[in-house]
Protein backbone atom coordinates (compact mmCIF):
# COMPACT_ATOMS: atom_id res chain seq x y z
CA UNK A 1 0.00 0.00 0.00
CA UNK A 2 1.08 3.47 -0.78
CA UNK A 3 1.45 6.21 1.61
CA UNK A 4 -0.84 9.09 1.58
CA UNK A 5 -0.13 12.55 2.64
CA UNK A 6 -2.02 15.42 3.36
CA UNK A 7 -0.18 19.06 3.19
CA UNK A 8 -2.05 21.50 5.02
CA UNK A 9 -1.85 25.85 4.35
CA UNK A 10 -4.33 27.97 6.96
CA UNK A 11 -4.81 31.82 6.35
CA UNK A 12 -5.27 33.68 9.71
CA UNK A 13 -6.10 37.33 10.81
CA UNK A 14 -3.09 37.33 13.55
CA UNK A 15 -0.47 34.72 15.51
CA UNK A 16 -2.36 33.70 18.05
CA UNK A 17 -5.74 31.17 18.19
CA UNK A 18 -8.18 32.53 20.12
CA UNK A 19 -7.23 36.29 20.49
CA UNK A 20 -7.39 35.96 16.69
CA UNK A 21 -8.83 33.83 13.60
CA UNK A 22 -8.12 31.41 11.65
CA UNK A 23 -9.63 32.66 7.96
CA UNK A 24 -8.97 29.74 5.78
CA UNK A 25 -7.57 26.50 5.19
CA UNK A 26 -6.47 24.31 2.41
CA UNK A 27 -5.17 20.61 2.25
CA UNK A 28 -4.01 18.28 -0.67
CA UNK A 29 -3.47 14.53 -0.37
CA UNK A 30 -1.27 13.18 -2.51
CA UNK A 31 0.35 9.41 -2.79
CA UNK A 32 3.67 9.00 -2.38
CA UNK A 33 4.46 9.35 -6.01
CA UNK A 34 3.23 13.10 -5.76
CA UNK A 35 -0.27 12.46 -7.65
CA UNK A 36 -2.48 14.32 -6.20
CA UNK A 37 -5.53 12.58 -4.71
CA UNK A 38 -8.34 15.12 -3.69
CA UNK A 39 -8.40 18.71 -2.16
CA UNK A 40 -10.42 20.45 0.33
CA UNK A 41 -10.81 24.23 1.31
CA UNK A 42 -12.76 26.43 3.45
CA UNK A 43 -13.55 29.93 4.75
CA UNK A 44 -13.76 30.26 8.06
CA UNK A 45 -16.00 33.00 10.40
CA UNK A 46 -13.96 34.82 12.61
CA UNK A 47 -14.07 33.71 16.55
CA UNK A 48 -16.57 35.64 18.70
CA UNK A 49 -14.61 38.11 20.22
CA UNK A 50 -11.32 37.97 18.32
CA UNK A 51 -9.82 40.81 17.05
CA UNK A 52 -7.31 40.83 13.88
CA UNK A 53 -3.61 41.97 14.89
CA UNK A 54 -2.78 45.33 13.44
CA UNK A 55 0.37 43.65 11.54
CA UNK A 56 -0.98 40.73 10.09
CA UNK A 57 -3.93 43.06 8.65
CA UNK A 58 -1.29 45.64 7.46
CA UNK A 59 -0.14 42.62 5.38
CA UNK A 60 -3.59 41.66 4.10
CA UNK A 61 -4.10 45.36 3.20
CA UNK A 62 -1.67 44.91 0.55
CA UNK A 63 -3.14 41.81 -0.24
CA UNK A 64 -6.45 42.77 -0.89
CA UNK A 65 -8.16 40.33 -3.56
CA UNK A 66 -6.29 37.44 -1.31
CA UNK A 67 -8.19 38.75 2.00
CA UNK A 68 -11.59 39.03 0.03
CA UNK A 69 -11.23 35.69 -1.14
CA UNK A 70 -10.91 34.25 2.40
CA UNK A 71 -14.07 36.09 3.57
CA UNK A 72 -16.47 34.48 0.93
CA UNK A 73 -19.02 31.76 1.65
CA UNK A 74 -17.48 31.50 5.26
CA UNK A 75 -18.52 28.59 7.44
CA UNK A 76 -18.66 28.72 11.29
CA UNK A 77 -15.49 26.88 12.51
CA UNK A 78 -17.68 23.99 14.14
CA UNK A 79 -19.02 23.52 10.95
CA UNK A 80 -15.84 24.14 8.85
CA UNK A 81 -14.09 20.95 11.04
CA UNK A 82 -17.14 18.64 10.34
CA UNK A 83 -16.71 19.17 6.73
CA UNK A 84 -12.90 18.41 7.21
CA UNK A 85 -13.48 15.29 9.13
CA UNK A 86 -15.35 13.86 6.62
CA UNK A 87 -13.56 14.63 3.60
CA UNK A 88 -10.37 12.99 5.78
CA UNK A 89 -12.29 10.00 6.05
CA UNK A 90 -13.41 9.83 2.56
CA UNK A 91 -9.43 9.63 1.59
CA UNK A 92 -8.61 6.21 0.50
Amino acid sequence: MSELYVSTDVETDGPIPGPHSMLSFASAAYWSDKTLVNTFTVNLETLTGAQPHPDTMNWWNQHRDAYEATRRDMLAPTEAMRRYVFWLKTLP
